[in-house]
């Protein structure tokens, strides 16, 4: 693969992921995002939510690294 086609590719990555990992830490900072579901559900949601930001986080970690 051309080396200009794999920067691309990994800017995209890289892109994408930061977006999702943002838009995990935004719906993070809803103090209530679940009000209108049960507690034990809402909690699961709020973890799943935790689980998810530091799944994110990682991936760009990891693409940044790559692209050095």
């Amino acid at each position: 693969m051309e080396q200009t086609s794999l920067n691309n590719i990994k800017q995209r990555a890289f892109d994408k992921i930061g977006s999702m990992y943002l838009a995990t830490v935004v719906r993070s900072e809803d103090l209530d995002p679940y009000w209108s579901i049960d507690l034990e559900r809402a909690e699961g949601f709020k973890k799943r939510d935790l689980m998810d930001t530091e799944v994110y986080s990682y991936i760009l970690t990891l693409i940044e690294k790559d692209r050095k």
